[in-house]
């Protein structure tokens, strides 16, 4: 390999890590969210089991702004159910993705492996190579 080529080697590898930050910083970038639907699913599901405990007589009031507003049990209930099922979503949403860019950084980091001993078996190579050339002129 000529001192051309490993540059351009050298240049490839540059870009494939590159890509590689970038696929980890995405991934990082998940972990905010995904911990913001995990603390809000938390909460939802306490509420609900809350919810539960309640009978049809008892009085469930609704925060609006500055003001309490009554609502009936069964309402609240769906409301929450329904908080529930979009964090889930979310959170699955966020979990695909995670793992999409997981497989990416593999096949990106096994790319960058391959790329490397491309190019320590080149400069091995080339190394023998000079030590023939240097062996062959001392012999002669």
């Amino acid at each position: 390999m000529d001192r051309s080529e490993a540059l351009k080697m050298q240049k490839i590898l540059q870009q494939e890590v590159k890509k590689l930050q970038a696929l980890a910083k995405k991934r990082a970038s998940l972990a905010y969210p995904r911990s913001s639907y995990m603390t809000q699913l938390a909460e939802n599901e306490g509420v609900i089991k809350e919810l539960d405990l309640l009978s049809e007589d008892d009085k469930v009031y609704k925060l609006m702004g500055p003001c309490l507003v009554l609502q009936e049990l069964e309402v609240a209930k769906r409301d929450v159910h329904n908080r529930i099922s979009v964090y889930k979503k979310q959170l699955k949403q966020i979990d695909s993705q995670a793992q999409s860019i997981g497989k990416d950084e593999v096949e990106l980091r096994k790319k960058i492996q391959g790329l490397q001993q491309l190019m320590v078996n080149a400069r091995n190579k080339a190394v023998e190579a000079k030590l023939k050339a240097q062996k062959a002129k001392a012999s002669s």
